[in-house]
């Protein structure tokens, strides 16, 4: 399968493996000519927790998990900026790669296989197992450095998101107070990130960071995980979530915004089961289109609540069974859980 094909049909491809946790109700519509075969595809994920030595938390899938689960590829993110967050490590760049050496020692095994270029992408289908995408969550780890972006290409990193917990030498994180602008680092480093074949995303980046970032790069963006800020008289639940502004700036690029399980209230808006998420990318395609919607599960993440329902990947069958009470058509549910992230990710490494 060539790159274009690939990219066109990513959404409707059919992964063996997958075909028994995803049956769309009665026996007769599962089997029908109008079926929908999917790819589940996770852009932001700490599979096994592999960054760090303390236990897991309950959305943490395994390798098992994933396979199980029948998903097809999954990041495994690297975290970036840990030394800052914990401070008893060498430098992030040094960090970093400790982390991923644990990654590569997954493919060694035979355990996983990694996804570097298109065609790796295409094969998907070829392999009844998950396929793992080298990610870091934190441009901490560049130190400010260029070659550094290099050296995590040669190893295999291909998504990069460029913030995280903390202000960087590219820009300003959602959290920050200051909300400043992409740096002149930062636009060095999208363009370099577009040149190589790597994928942006954008999760963590400020309002004004990430106007900068999809008016100077030159591929889709992805926001890994966040969800929709839908909140009364200004009340934020969260300062991790994005405006409908934001979102559209994302889907300018061609880009897909992901919504993640993360359960929050706030005054007259509530977000706790898994309704309401199905609700929630309903009104998402409305405002923005199908193309644009994804899922990204943030698991092992540590997120403080949790959707109802949800407990790692493994209970995306129960969200899919929200999508379609919510009215989302079986191709809607395709795109979303993976079709639009593939598609992205083969334009970015094309």
């Amino acid at each position: 399968m060539d790159r274009r094909r690939f990219a066109s049909k990513a959404g409707a491809a059919c992964l063996a493996s997958a075909l028994s946790p995803f049956a769309w109700g009665s026996s007769e519509e599962a089997t029908s000519a109008k079926t929908v075969e999917i790819l589940v595809a996770d852009p932001h994920a700490h599979p096994m927790h592999f960054f760090a030595s303390r236990s897991p938390d309950r959305t943490t899938p395994s390798l098992d998990t994933l396979n199980k689960a029948g998903v097809a590829l999954s990041a495994f993110a690297a975290i970036g900026d840990l030394t800052y967050l914990r401070g008893n490590f060498p430098s992030p760049f040094q960090d970093t790669k400790r982390q991923l050496e644990q990654v590569r020692r997954l493919e060694e095994s035979g355990q996983l296989k990694i996804v570097r270029t298109a065609t790796d992408l295409a094969a998907l289908t070829e392999r009844k197992a998950c396929w793992g995408l080298m990610a870091i969550e934190g441009a901490d780890a560049l130190e400010g450095k260029l070659s550094y972006l290099d050296a995590f290409f040669a190893y295999g990193v291909r998504q990069i998101t460029l913030l995280h917990e903390r202000d960087n030498e590219l820009g300003f994180n959602q959290r920050s107070r200051a909300d400043g602008s992409l740096t002149a680092f930062g636009i060095e480093t999208v363009a370099k990130m577009n040149a190589l074949g790597m994928l942006v995303d954008v999760a963590h980046a400020g309002a004004k960071t990430l106007q900068g970032i999809a008016a100077v790069t030159s591929r889709p963006l992805i926001d890994s995980h966040t969800s929709v800020l839908l909140t009364a008289e200004g009340e934020a639940a969260s300062r991790r979530l994005r405006s409908w502004q934001e979102m559209e700036w994302i889907a300018k690029t061609g880009g897909v915004v992901c919504t993640w399980p993360f359960a929050h209230a706030a005054k007259n808006v509530e977000r706790t089961t898994l309704g309401h998420w199905a609700e929630e990318i309903a009104l998402m395609k409305s405002r923005l289109g199908i193309a644009h919607c994804g899922l990204g599960t943030d698991g092992g993440g540590g997120l403080p609540r949790v959707i109802d329902g949800w407990n790692s990947i493994a209970s995306l069958p129960l969200l899919i069974h929200a999508m379609r009470e919510a009215g989302l058509s079986q191709e809607d549910i395709a795109a979303f859980v993976g079709g639009n992230y593939l598609r992205v990710l083969a334009k970015c490494l094309a």
